[in-house]
């Protein structure tokens, strides 16, 4: 979702810690780090994607699968050259994961609220799973708009569905008050649901007293959640307790999705357009 001509007075906001209550969970204070020492590598879309919303590697097939916001969906090399690509259905992918156990590919839909299962061979959806809009008596994730914005699946062996997500949205209404941005754990039934999918509730919430959340992704080598906020280029390094271990500047431009391969490399989605490469590792 590209920028507003408020962002100035948000981001002051955002800068004073402002936040009003929806029962959130969110502790620690950042060590800022304004990470400069990364080799800039440029931007690698070769298949010009419009409105590029979400990305993630795909270590098993070494590729990158990239959404965008009108339902697209594209497996590249690392270089940027087009392995395949599908128009999955007209909506508004915003997000993308995927279980390492299984490989399969996870979207986020917004306005629908649902994550679709997606089958990285041939872009097949398998099975979709509808996210409950509610959390503690709440609307969260608003009809219309508010709604999901990113997605991260974060594996546990010990979990009885093999591990649970994360979204995020943009910001949503309580009442008559309006909140910043949060992450919110889900519990969606991948072992336990029915074979066309089911429905997914909110479990957990995390405040990170910030704004213009827009793309996750979990980092197994580290274990660490990574979170884009628009406004201001920010990255933030959480645990899944929500405690941040860090707030770093971030390249390039309104971004909505990042994910890292095994080298080192990140990888940017912007939303105006455009994947940017750099090589960074992000404290590793």
């Amino acid at each position: 979702m590209p920028k507003s001509s408020l962002q100035f007075w948000i981001l002051i906001l955002f800068l004073l810690g402002i936040t009003v209550g929806c029962s959130l969970v969110g502790k620690g204070k950042p060590t800022i780090k304004a990470h400069t020492a990364f080799q800039w590598i440029g931007n690698i879309d070769r298949v010009n994607l419009e409105g590029p919303s979400g990305i993630v590697y795909h270590s098993e097939r070494q590729t990158l699968f990239v959404v965008g916001d009108k339902g697209d969906i594209c497996e590249i090399q690392r270089d940027g050259a087009l392995v395949k690509r599908k128009k999955i259905r007209h909506a508004d992918f915003e997000g993308i994961t995927l279980d390492p156990s299984s490989g399969l590919l996870y979207i986020a839909i917004e306005g629908e609220e649902k994550i679709i299962e997606v089958d990285p061979a041939d872009f097949r959806v398998l099975r979709e799973f509808e996210i409950d809009r509610t959390f503690r008596g709440s609307t969260v994730l608003k009809a219309g708009g508010n709604g999901i914005e990113a997605l991260a699946f974060v594996p546990d062996s010990t979990h009885p569905e093999g591990g649970t997500f994360y979204i995020a949205n943009q910001g949503f209404d309580l009442g008559n008050k309006r909140d910043p941005s949060a992450i919110f754990e889900a519990y969606v039934p991948l072992k336990s649901g029915p074979s066309q999918g089911g429905m997914a509730w909110i479990i957990r919430g995390i405040s990170l007293n910030a704004i213009d959340l827009s793309g996750l992704y979990h980092d197994q080598g580290s274990g660490y959640l990574y979170v884009i906020s628009g406004v201001g280029n920010t990255l933030f390094e959480l645990t899944r307790d929500g405690d941040i271990s860090a707030t770093y500047t971030l390249p390039g431009d309104n971004q909505e999705g990042i994910t890292l391969d095994e080298d080192g490399f990140l990888y940017i989605a912007q939303d105006s357009g455009g994947i940017v490469k750099v090589k960074w590792d992000l404290g590793r």
